[in-house]
């Protein structure tokens, strides 16, 4: 599989809007399952997570840092001396207000690679048993990759099988985006009918992350439906 330009053109299952109030108030509708607001963002991202991962010791461990901890993120701020980078950490701390205020539930991820995670980089569907809208946006590159639902062959859990030599696409960097995850369990039924429908197959975001050999910088916010 071979990542393609960004998003497949004329694909019914992403919704393309132009502004953030349109971002949190645009539903997905009967067949879309993300919603992405494009954008561009300026700033010396690479460098500010690279910075970052010195001051908070990174390692080869994942650092989340929730909303209710952003004042690391600012102790962190005074230690640059760069306009740039202040710049750079400001819109990182921005967009975690905006998802806050939208009552998301919001955390900054620093990482390289996925030590405990790593079957995020096989392609898989978020959220087993669980209900919610995942938001996401990433700073620097490798950016999520994700294949068309016409070309998932199976969801089965977390797992995802895709048509072999599918095209794979990506989100570009600054992007913001939300996908609806719906994996609650099911009585045997509704289980039954949905696997006869191919629900999942149909419905589901099939994504990836990326092998990095940088650190990266990720916003991540779930919203629960009920």
């Amino acid at each position: 599989m071979m990542p393609q330009n960004y998003i497949p053109e004329g694909y019914d299952r992403i919704k393309v809007v132009d502004d953030l109030f349109s971002f949190f108030t645009t539903d997905f509708g009967a067949k879309a399952n993300v919603v992405v607001f494009q954008r561009d963002i300026a700033g010396a991202f690479d460098v500010l997570a690279e910075k970052m991962a010195d001051h908070f010791d990174l390692g080869e461990e994942e650092i989340f840092i929730k909303y209710s901890e952003r004042d690391q993120l600012e102790t962190f701020g005074e230690t640059l001396n760069d306009e740039v980078l202040e710049s750079a950490l400001n819109i990182i701390m921005a967009d975690m207000e905006c998802l806050y205020s939208a009552k998301i539930k919001t955390h900054m991820r620093l990482l390289t690679n996925y030590k405990i995670h790593n079957e995020t980089y096989k392609f898989h569907v978020d959220g087993l048993e669980q209900d919610f809208d995942r938001f996401m946006t990433c700073y620097n590159n490798p950016v999520t990759e994700f294949v068309r639902n016409e070309d998932v062959l199976q969801v089965d859990g977390h797992d995802a099988l895709c048509r072999e030599g599918a095209p794979v696409y990506q989100f570009k960097v600054g992007d913001m985006w939300k996908s609806r995850v719906r994996n609650k369990p099911k009585n045997k039924a509704d289980m039954l009918m949905d696997k006869i429908t191919r629900v999942k197959e149909n419905r589901a975001f099939v994504h990836r992350a990326q092998v990095s050999d940088k650190p990266r910088l990720v916003v991540v916010g779930d919203k629960r439906l009920n």
